[in-house]
């Protein structure tokens, strides 16, 4: 098997040669190069990662603040630190009127052309998914910041859901013409949105039925006459909503972050394992500070519990940041590239 057929075959519960890896990013990438003395772009290929993301580059111009910041393609900056400093421009909009005339992307300046080419080389190796990081219900919290966002959600529902339906046609072009330019070389389509913390939903279930689950499913029926898989990204603890992705279709859920879980491992697999596949699992909160014995620990646990009879791609539950060490890096995925085992992969 390559890694397209693993990663798909994992998506159709079917055993793999070997446990299927992936990661959403790996920050230490120059440490582990350097200790390896590899080249960094042949980290990955080291690690075993199955899989890759291809958006769509924007073309136009964007700007940068005096402060060296630039700004994303919905005019918001990007300061890089998680939201605690952003500047929100539609923060105070008052009208239908205002969020009609603020600019959205211009969709004939994403360069569709450059990510099937990308698409084209990466997938005959890889499970190429995309455009990845779309978000619906984060892009309003950008634009009028979070709180603002949730005040609107409750006493001006018609303000919020005016700029949630600009921000949801802006997403569904770029992920249809990104679907259809790069084709049968991107199999998967990959959305992230996050609404939740470790503790739950960061709105009620019902609101969240009413404003996103709607848009999600027409994003994702459009993925599926197209043929593709769906492959959803949103943290936290989401199980209050996660019979409704699976209802509308979501193959594949990232990232996995049992810690933050209500129910066990063994009863996520047992209730919702004959439905979707589970991405991640490993939490990378723990990286920094435990042994590489416990990675390994986790990692088998992790994959004796999720990983039987298929249905599991084996990584970290988000981020591996910078701090985390390549010891504790290498023997992550060294483990589950290496793991065999009856019921859980190929016996060759």
């Amino acid at each position: 098997m390559n890694s397209r057929d693993r990663i798909l075959a994992a998506i159709h519960h079917q055993l793999t040669d070997r446990m299927p890896i992936e990661a959403i990013s790996i920050e230490n990438q120059d440490r582990l190069a350097q200790f390896l003395n590899i080249p960094i772009e042949d980290v990955l290929d080291y690690l075993g990662l199955d899989g890759r993301i291809v958006g769509v580059p924007y073309t136009g111009t964007l700007p940068i603040d005096n402060s060296g910041f630039p700004f994303n393609t919905w005019g918001v900056m990007d300061t890089g630190d998680y939201g605690t400093a952003h500047i929100y421009p539609l923060a105070n909009v008052s009208s239908i009127k205002e969020i009609d005339s603020y600019p959205a992307p211009e969709i004939n300046l994403f360069d569709f052309k450059a990510s099937a080419d990308a698409a084209r080389i990466l997938g005959k190796k890889y499970a190429v998914r995309g455009p990845y990081w779309e978000p619906l219900f984060d892009r309003v919290c950008e634009l009028t910041g979070m709180e603002r966002a949730m005040i609107l959600m409750l006493t001006e529902p018609i303000l919020f859901e005016t700029l949630l339906e600009k921000v949801f046609q802006v997403v569904f072009q770029i992920s249809e013409k990104l679907l259809d330019s790069c084709g049968d070389d991107m199999p998967i389509y990959c959305l992230g949105d996050d609404f939740a913390t470790q503790r739950g939903l960061m709105i009620s279930p019902k609101t969240w039925r009413k404003y996103l689950k709607p848009r999600y499913r027409q994003l994702f029926d459009m993925a599926k006459r197209k043929g593709k898989h769906i492959w959803f990204h949103s943290c936290g603890d989401i199980t209050s909503v996660l019979p409704d992705l699976i209802d509308i279709g979501m193959d594949v859920w990232e990232t996995v972050q049992l810690h933050t879980l209500p129910i066990s491992p063994e009863k996520l697999k047992t209730e919702y394992g004959g439905y979707i596949t589970f991405f991640g699992g490993i939490n990378t909160q723990r990286l920094p500070f435990i042994s590489p014995e416990q990675v390994r620990d986790e990692v088998l646990r992790t994959i004796e519990i999720l990983g039987k009879r298929g249905g599991y791609i084996c990584g970290p539950d988000h981020h591996i940041k910078p701090d985390v060490s390549v010891e504790n890096t290498l023997i992550l995925f060294e483990t589950a590239r290496d793991f065999r085992q009856e019921g859980y992969t190929l016996l060759v």
